[in-house]
């Protein structure tokens, strides 16, 4: 075999070096080592090894570095492998730890660990051809459901839960249209894996009049999730629940449109954000908690505060503030009226009680639309009614951030 793989390489014009030992780590060093071919039988790769030098270990299988190490021994005054090997192993590896033990089998021709074959990763792929093109999502689901059947079947087998999910649709112009969902939790069922590439092609649809010739799913997969639930904690919605609804709330409202609110690293309160929305079942902060202790076991019985709390308040703000028409003195806020139309008989209010105003300005530094300077004020009106308004010094345009509770 080793003649014939020589053979092969020099009629196609590559020098190979070959070895035969009955260690992958002696193969390995004497094929770097030698050239031509090598062959030693099993239980000789010391000895066939023992008048190499030391720089033949500056490439191992694994791929350790081994240049510091190698230096230290060329300082012991040791030349080949046979010197290493016969130092005693315990005392080269009290001086060089780990690597010096890595080099002493290596000297030895041990490999740290048998060579054994890796099979490929099985691919969680179900593929279908149609035998006429389909047309819409209705015929369409029909044929999902047949192929998230299939692969939630492999799943269970293998206790793989679906990570991601991309859906390629071939069109009869052989065009491939794709889509990836990633998902948050593990998933196995097979309604939900096809409820939700549904909503997803319902919000992103493929060409409309083109027909579908070939459906193509192919899953990402992780270790399944080993759910036990608490019997002190108040049940929540499954993962798979929650990620349908907020599927089918993307598919209505817009994936822009739907997630949880974050807070943004700015000076300017009215930016805000939104993140992918996940299960509070696999919140850090839920998890946390089912790992505390339950509080009437954990805490003493505590009595109530009957000190006097001062009032607190908050302002709800507007999505989209609320133009408004001001009048003012000096920039001062004294009626106010919520119709739009300039000149509109609306019905004014006068300013009883006001605070501010409160300066903002940023962005001014930097080129984009983002600058903003504001001059923001609280004020409470004859009705009762406490609002937060906000002018733009810019555009002397007035206009109501929120309501104050």
């Amino acid at each position: 075999m080793a003649n014939e793989l020589r053979r092969m390489a020099w009629e196609r014009g590559v020098g190979v070096r070959v070895a035969i030992a009955g260690s992958h780590t002696a193969a390995w060093v004497l094929a770097h080592a030698r050239p031509g071919l090598t062959v030693v039988a099993t239980g000789d790769e010391a000895s066939a090894l023992a008048r190499l030098p030391l720089s033949a270990l500056a490439r191992l299988p694994d791929g350790v570095p081994v240049r510091d190490a190698l230096a230290t021994l060329e300082r012991w005054g040791l030349a080949t492998l046979g010197d290493l090997a016969r130092l005693p192993r315990a005392h080269v590896m009290s001086r060089l730890g780990l690597m010096g033990e890595r080099l002493h089998q290596a000297a030895w021709g041990e490999d740290v660990l048998p060579l054994a074959a890796v099979s490929e990763p099985p691919r969680f792929l179900e593929r279908v051809e149609l035998e006429w093109p389909v047309d819409g999502l209705e015929p369409l689901s029909f044929v999902l459901a047949r192929v998230c059947e299939a692969l939630s079947a492999s799943l269970e087998r293998a206790d793989r839960g679906a990570v991601t999910m991309t859906t390629r649709l071939t069109l009869v112009t052989k065009t491939v249209y794709e889509r990836t969902l990633t998902l948050p939790a593990p998933m196995s069922d097979a309604k939900v894996l096809r409820t939700l590439i549904l909503l997803d092609l319902e919000a992103n649809p493929p060409e409309s009049g083109r027909g579908i010739d070939v459906v193509e799913v192919e899953l990402g997969v992780t270790p399944g999730r080993i759910m036990q639930k608490s019997l002190l904690a108040h049940d929540v919605p499954t993962v798979e629940a929650v990620t349908t609804l907020v599927a089918r709330l993307q598919a209505l409202m817009g994936e822009s449109r739907v997630g949880s609110p974050v807070a943004l690293n700015t000076h300017d309160p009215r930016r805000s954000s939104l993140k992918p929305f996940t299960s509070p079942s696999d919140s850090p902060l839920s998890r946390a908690r089912g790992r505390t202790k339950h509080p009437a076991r954990s805490t003493q019985h505590r009595a109530p505060n009957t000190q006097h709390r001062i009032p607190s308040t908050a302002i709800r703000r507007f999505r989209h503030p609320l133009p408004v028409r001001v009048v003012a003195e000096r920039g001062v806020p004294l009626q106010v009226t919520l119709s739009e139309r300039k000149h509109a008989q609306g019905h004014w209010e006068q300013v009883a009680h006001r605070a501010g105003p409160w300066r903002t300005s940023g962005q001014w530094w930097t080129a984009d639309r983002e600058t903003w300077d504001r001059d923001e004020w609280d004020v409470s009106l004859e009705s009762g009614v406490i609002y937060r308004l906000a002018r733009n010094r810019l555009t002397d345009h007035w206009e109501v951030e929120g309501i104050i509770d």
